[in-house]
């Protein structure tokens, strides 16, 4: 494990000499404590907390969300005793974008967290650890997300740790090594139990990032439990296929699903394989092998809570980083801004339970997450937070709302992502493409790279989401199907609309665009959208992509 620590001994001083003051003062003017008697300790003076963060994890299949299959015994039991939100969104569909928007409160734009080659020095917001260290906290993380820790030097050609905008303000940043079979960072973060036991009389915060779920699905699962939902007698497809002989692991890996369009296999810009109903439930059973083992690290990790007597002086935040398309519209992985990715699970558990077994209908966002934290905390929260603290909300106050808006990012279009490092790393790594297909891979990335350079700013789409309604907006639709993965793969230009409307209510799989039925509803919410927009992009940082290329090696 590694550590990386900074230090900001005056700075941090001086912000908790004036958070007591400011507490005092409010606390005396407030007329809560009689003259003499001691003023009651804010909540932060008392109060670990734990911050869970599944990435790919999707809430339609766990138990708590409605899920048939038993997926998640143990989650399942802890939002019975949390606050679960049936509503929570992402504000982007990348990992490292989405959740740096839960740690700063902000906007990818405005906290500056918008590309896989950010540099330490670009993401400048407060963060979640960061505000917790001035108020005594001891701060940890154990993560197995590499998307947090490693970078691929694309002069040199190889993986490294430095130090990064994630693990800034931890005194103590856990990584993952690989897992069983060698082949993978993506286990159990299962680094946290020893953490807890070592430090389990400090107050702490802890944040533990997963990303076992995350493709190749199951691949880091051990027997029995990888298998167990796959149907019976089943061979992978891409195993049967004479065009990918060699391929002999069992796992749905991006390598096999980034050709896998409207549920057509492509090879040599031709469909190849179209896939059944089984090839189909066997990738979301591999998803679900995953859900069941991470359950039971959460399992695991709520009985030593139990065992250490922290649970019921801990908050415990359980949320998703974002979800992943499995098979709906014949897509997978995390591609674009749908709701199987963008809305996800968020379960807090208060101290003694409070609340528990509250669920809230009303759109929460990722935003929400680290004022809500510290408003519980009683905890001011930094003046350039752009989300709410929901207590209110969750408490029943009257007038209290969530998010009728909740405004998502797609930053960056995975293409730019293609043109910093993926094709390049599968040359470095020695995956081929076929011969016909490596004739044209030089030349599409000589567009991708082209055409992002003239841009100067990692090109993005935008979607505003309400309960009922899904609007996307496609802010450059020629360059996106110019430059389209989608239609490199298929070898065929894809069309995209411009504006794509979606009736959540009637069509939450989002398979039909109905944005030419209803205009006034269009109308109304492409308003929205581009008000949204341009306020954040005044407010959004410089964009200074690094000379020497630290890419995130996604995925």
């Amino acid at each position: 494990m590694m550590k990386y620590r900074r230090s900001r001994p005056v700075i941090s001083s001086l912000l908790s000499a004036v958070a007591l003051l400011s507490y005092v003062t409010v606390t005396a003017a407030s007329g809560e404590t009689s003259p003499g008697a001691a003023a009651p300790k804010a909540r932060h003076e008392n109060t670990n907390v734990i911050l869970i963060s599944l990435q790919c994890l999707r809430a339609d299949h766990l138990g708590a969300y409605g899920y048939k299959r038993n997926t998640s015994a143990n989650i399942d039991r802890l939002a019975g005793k949390s606050v679960l939100f049936e509503n929570a969104i992402s504000q982007a569909n990348l990992t490292p974008i989405a959740q740096m928007s839960v740690l700063t409160s902000q906007y990818p734009r405005v906290n500056g967290m918008v590309s896989f080659e950010v540099t330490r020095d670009m993401v400048t917001a407060r963060t979640l650890p960061e505000i917790l260290k001035y108020y005594g906290y001891t701060t940890a993380a154990t993560v197995s997300s590499p998307e947090f820790f490693m970078r691929f030097d694309t002069a040199g050609g190889e993986l490294i740790n430095p130090g990064d905008v994630f693990s800034r303000s931890f005194d103590y940043f856990g990584r993952t090594a690989r897992g069983p079979e060698g082949t993978s960072l993506r286990v159990a973060p299962v680094d946290a139990f020893n953490w807890l036991k070592n430090n389990s009389d400090k107050k702490f915060f802890l944040w533990i990032g997963s990303g076992l779920l995350h493709m190749p699905y199951s691949a880091t699962v051990p027997p029995p439990y990888k298998t167990m939902y796959d149907p019976p007698g089943y061979t992978p497809f891409w195993k049967k296929l004479p065009q990918l002989q060699g391929i002999n692991d069992d796992a749905p890996s991006y390598d096999i699903f980034s050709r896998v369009y409207r549920n057509e296999f492509y090879r040599d810009f031709k469909p190849v394989y179209h896939l059944t109903e089984e090839d189909i439930n066997y990738v979301t059973g591999r998803y679900d092998a995953g859900v069941y083992y991470t359950d039971q690290f959460i399992g695991d990790l709520m009985k030593l809570l139990d065992s250490l007597k922290l649970t019921e002086k801990t908050l415990i935040v359980l949320q998703s980083m974002h979800g992943d398309d499995l098979g709906e519209n014949g897509l997978y992985f995390h591609y674009d801004v749908t709701d199987p990715v963008v809305k996800n699970a968020l379960l807090l558990r208060f101290p003694d339970a409070e609340f528990g077994g509250k669920r809230i209908r009303e759109q929460v966002q990722g935003l929400d997450v680290m004022p809500t934290i510290l408003g519980y905390l009683e905890i001011p929260a930094p003046h350039d937070a752009q989300g709410a603290n929901i207590l209110p909300l969750i408490k029943g106050e009257k007038g209290a709302t969530g998010s009728s808006e909740v405004f998502i990012d797609r930053l960056p279009w995975w293409e730019y992502t293609l043109s910093r490092w993926y094709l390049e790393m599968q040359s470095a790594n020695g995956k081929e493409f076929s011969p016909a297909e490596t004739k044209e891979l030089l030349q599409y990335q000589k567009t991708l790279k082209e055409s992002f350079t003239q841009l100067g700013y990692p090109p993005g789409d935008i979607a505003v989401r309400t309960l009922e309604w899904k609007l996307i907006l496609r802010k450059n639709r020629e360059l996106l199907e110019k430059l389209s993965w989608w239609g490199f793969i298929t070898g065929k230009r894809q069309h995209h609309e411009d504006v794509e409307l979606f009736d959540l209510k009637n069509d939450p799989m989002e398979k039909i665009n109905v944005a030419g039925k209803h205009p006034e509803t269009v109308s109304r919410l492409k308003k929205t959208l581009l008000q949204w927009d341009a306020s954040v992009d005044s407010k959004k940082v410089k964009y200074a992509p690094a000379e020497k290329r630290m890419i995130i090696p996604y995925p």
